[in-house]
């Protein structure tokens, strides 16, 4: 039995990762307890959740010819990710962050992107069951999501603040995940007012993630709420990437929107209880 195939394309980083003790303190000298390397970026983190979750994840994207963009590589290999859509840009440094997560689980994300990496779209006449895509490769949308919907297949957005020159994109996809963010950077308000307004304006399927709190969505006709699984968070760092990927997967699957939310929720549940990378330690169990 062939799996699904969502093609994952946008940001991948190198992501080093510094858990402190108590709140993050501006001005001040932390010391870290633990620290990671590992690949991550929204793209390769919800390729991480598809291939987890027993589909086969696509990252398209872009990287360095340096040594980070190895290191990228070497994972994905381990991962079993394809990464034939991953293109290695000569002469441009890959996209890299520093992370610090707090006792609480939180995390605050400096990152390094060089814009020349996102200049060029994906090939076409690719085979996909789903497609997701973030706001950071704007010519991958362009190309991706009139692609899906040519052929009747998912095609869902990652709508990440910021939205400024990416805003006409939005309209071509089916299916369009805001973070809480994202959505007040589209209608200036979050909420169940902001999505009602974003429904409005793109006339397609949209939702907002709300971390702990349940998914609203409008499926063009009403406002609904999709709910999500109470859980100790001890790592935020990806849990939205996790979702939209195990979101596309369900749809890729052919399964019903509500159903589709509910395999992420429960994905990403799954996420924040880890305290390593996802790259480190997949999430796995039942959907």
């Amino acid at each position: 039995m062939s799996r699904t195939t969502v093609i994952c394309a946008g940001l991948v980083t190198v992501d080093v990762l510094y858990f402190v003790d108590g709140p993050l303190i501006e001005g001040k000298k932390q010391r870290a307890h633990q620290a990671q390397m590992f690949a991550g970026g929204g793209a390769l983190n919800a390729a991480v959740a598809v291939a987890a979750l027993g589909g086969h994840a696509i990252l398209a994207g872009a990287i360095g010819d340096d040594v980070f963009g190895s290191f990228i590589r070497q994972e994905l290999a381990q991962l079993g990710i394809d990464d034939s859509l991953l293109v290695t840009v000569p002469g441009i440094a890959s996209a890299h962050s520093a992370i610090l997560v707090s006792a609480a689980g939180e995390r605050t994300i400096a990152n390094f992107r060089d814009d020349h990496l996102f200049l060029d779209p994906p090939p076409q006449n690719l085979c996909f069951d789903a497609v997701l895509v973030d706001t950071r490769w704007r010519a991958a949308a362009a190309e991706l999501l009139p692609a899906a919907r040519a052929v009747g297949k998912p095609g869902v957005v990652d709508a990440e603040a910021p939205l400024a020159g990416v805003e006409d994109l939005l309209p071509l996809a089916s299916h369009v995940a805001f973070s809480e963010q994202g959505l007040k950077d589209f209608t200036g308000v979050s909420g169940p007012d902001g999505l009602e307004t974003a429904s409005r304006r793109l006339q397609t399927w949209t939702c907002v993630t709300r971390g702990p709190r349940s998914v609203l969505y409008h499926d063009g006709e009403r406002l609904d709420e999709s709910p999500v699984v109470s859980v100790v968070a001890k790592n935020t760092l990806g849990a939205g990437d996790v979702w939209h990927g195990a979101f596309a997967l369900g749809l890729g699957e052919g399964l019903a929107v509500t159903d589709a939310m509910r395999k992420a929720s429960a994905a990403a549940g799954q996420s924040v209880q880890r305290t390593g990378s996802l790259c480190a330690r997949p999430l796995r169990g039942e959907q």
